[in-house]
């Protein structure tokens, strides 16, 4: 995975962070999306980032903020990412 991918997709994982934050989320929600997102921005720091792990926890990010009306721009960021970056999004 090259560079630029791998900063689109941290852009997208911080336009989800934000979304997350903007939700009106339950502190369980919360920590469950805060679960998700520290492998993930642990795998994007990495030097060479494991694409199965990203594809993962980002298809799991995805479904969890889906039904978020005020997440869909970050979940429609996340999903181009991943689009562009060869990960496959469900």
């Amino acid at each position: 995975m090259n560079k630029a991918n791998v900063e689109r997709l941290r852009d997208a994982v911080r336009a989800a962070r934000d979304a997350i934050q903007h939700a009106h989320l339950d502190a369980c929600d919360s920590d469950d999306l805060d679960e998700i997102l520290e492998p993930v921005e642990r795998e994007l720091a990495a030097s060479n980032p494991n694409s199965l792990t990203l594809s993962t926890y980002l298809n799991s990010l995805v479904r969890s903020l889906r039904a978020e009306p005020g997440a869909r721009g970050a979940v429609a960021e996340l999903n181009d990412a991943m689009r562009d970056s060869g990960l496959p999004p469900q």
